[in-house]
């Protein structure tokens, strides 16, 4: 008896998203596969600092989606 695998090239492989979990007021938490893959903080009116996975600062920014943009390239 004979088997053979079928391989489709139709379906594509989702990426790995990033969730971002809120664990204290103004602190949120990066995850991607289960990773951790850094930290953002808000800075009173100054914007949102970010640190990578080693907690290591990455700057600051103006809004949290750029914090968050700057995290997942770390």
């Amino acid at each position: 008896m004979t088997i053979e695998a079928v391989h489709s090239t139709s379906r594509t492989e989702a990426p790995e998203s990033t969730v971002w979990v809120p664990v204290a007021t103004g602190l949120w938490a990066g995850n991607t596969a289960g990773n951790f893959i850094g930290l953002i903080e808000k800075v009173s009116t100054h914007g949102y600092a970010a640190r990578n996975g080693r907690s290591e600062p990455l700057g600051l920014f103006s809004s949290l989606a750029e914090a968050k943009r700057a995290v997942q390239r770390s």
